[in-house]
């Protein structure tokens, strides 16, 4: 696959270069977004009601490994069954991924959410660019929505912690 090279734009890029690029990027940002946290600040919430930078990445290891074994199934040739997860069970599911790991300390989370991410990289670079060029396709939107998801939170913790840069 080529990689984007500096002074390369963005428009030569096929829609699988692009969307491998950037589903890298917004994860290399979460990443730092949650390593620059202030030590004391990882346990409180973001916003009233809303999650600390804790739980924000005890819900994004979760669904991290929701992902890998969306993309594993995907590559094996089944429909991943991500993709028909319920919408009413996606708050129950986040409070439960929350308790279940949100005791751990922000570190550990992170260095554990990297870890995944970097074994689920491998996998992604499995799939065809065909799959991923393809409107519609399974993985396609796999990783589009992560891309996003990732982005979501990032722009949280940026929000109150201040802006991250990707150095990659």
């Amino acid at each position: 696959m080529r990689r984007r090279s500096a002074g390369q734009p963005d428009h030569e890029w096929s829609d699988a270069q692009r969307l491998r690029y950037w589903w890298q990027a917004e994860r290399d940002l979460l990443l730092q977004a949650l390593d620059a946290v202030p030590p004391d600040a990882a346990n409180a919430p973001l916003d009233e009601g809303a999650w600390s930078p804790q739980g924000m990445a005890a819900h994004r290891l979760f669904w991290e490994a929701e992902e890998r074994a969306a993309i594993e199934e995907h590559l094996g040739g089944a429909f991943p069954s991500l993709l028909d997860f319920p919408n009413g069970r996606i708050d129950s599911t986040n409070a439960a991924a929350v308790d279940s790991l949100g005791d751990r300390q922000l570190t550990a989370l992170v260095r554990a959410l990297g870890d995944l991410r970097s074994r689920t990289a491998t996998l992604v670079e499995r799939v065809p660019d065909a799959d991923l060029n393809a409107q519609g396709n399974p993985a396609r939107i796999l990783l589009g929505v992560a891309l996003e998801h990732d982005r979501e939170h990032r722009r949280e913790l940026e929000a109150r912690f201040g802006a991250t840069r990707n150095d990659s």
